[in-house]
């Protein structure tokens, strides 16, 4: 839906508070760039208008930090600051902490590839126009007939394979990590695997947390270890007194059982996630 006159005006007087600024881009039409009917799987089609970004950002900003509007950013972006991407890497993302290999092969990735979460990006704009990423992007999802199980996650992958610089999951962190148990995630995602300390110094101090799941901190009822962050920053804003949405109240705390199995038997998770997350997700894109 659009930002309203008051949202923005409303965004404006905030930015101003922390002497920032605010643009708003009008990215009404974009669908047309694409040409054909697409299936974003129950999510708005805007999630595939980051694959524009070079069409709508001016010619000399080089570089960009995307972020999904379910992000908190909690720590310092120093590290993300200094990344050199240079002309090997298209951006920068945190590995997803699992796909299945059979959803890998659907967009043409090999079991042992590295799949990435589109949350947070740190976004080389310089590769993308040199390189007509938006053209391939386009291409692609084509190619696929507009139907991706995860949209521009799974077009980002494929059509960047081998240049994704990978970043610690510190700038894009799963509430629903803290459910995994260490020895776990060794097997599961190789890449999260820190020693002790490192890995519990991330889950205590992310830079970015990602809300991503059916757990979200807005909604009542909701368990989510992450959730006094989130009720921290919104006391601050201008949106301090609007009620969390109920009525998934128990619907969230099934979740939650789901989470506190995963701490005792983290495969169960694993075969749940493969079988009936993927499964609930085609449903919802048949539906579309």
């Amino acid at each position: 839906p659009d930002c309203t006159e008051n949202s923005k005006n409303t965004l404006r007087k905030l930015c101003l508070k922390y002497n920032r600024c605010v643009i708003f881009y009008d990215l009404k039409g974009f669908e047309k760039e694409f040409g054909f009917a697409m299936n974003t799987a129950g999510f708005h089609p805007v999630i595939v208008a980051r694959l524009l970004l070079t069409d709508f950002l001016p010619q000399d900003m080089h570089r960009v930090l995307y972020l999904d509007c379910d992000t908190l950013v909690d720590g310092p972006l120093e590290t993300l600051e200094k990344l050199e991407l240079e002309d090997s890497y298209a951006m920068a993302a945190v590995p997803e902490l699992a796909m299945p290999p059979a959803q890998k092969k659907n967009i043409g990735l090999q079991p042992e590839d590295q799949y990435y979460n589109s949350g947070v990006l740190l976004i080389n704009l310089d590769y993308w126009r040199n390189n007509n990423l938006k053209q391939q992007f386009i291409d692609y999802y084509a190619s696929k007939n507009g139907q991706l199980m995860y949209a521009d996650q799974d077009i980002l992958n494929y059509c960047c394979k081998d240049h994704i610089y990978s970043i610690s999951h510190r700038f894009n962190l799963a509430p629903m990590l803290r459910y995994f148990p260490r020895f776990f995630i060794k097997k599961y995602q190789p890449a999260y695997y820190l020693n002790k300390k490192e890995y519990k110094d991330i889950l205590d101090n992310p830079s970015i947390i990602h809300f991503l799941g059916d757990e979200r901190p807005w909604m009542n009822g909701n368990y989510n270890p992450y959730k006094k962050r989130y009720e921290y920053y919104k006391l601050k804003s201008p949106w301090k007194n609007i009620p969390l949405i109920a009525g998934k109240e128990k619907y969230l705390f099934c979740y939650h059982v789901l989470n506190c199995i995963t701490l005792i038997c983290p495969w169960f998770r694993k075969a749940f996630t493969r079988s009936i997350g993927i499964r609930y997700y085609k449903m919802i894109g048949k539906k579309q």
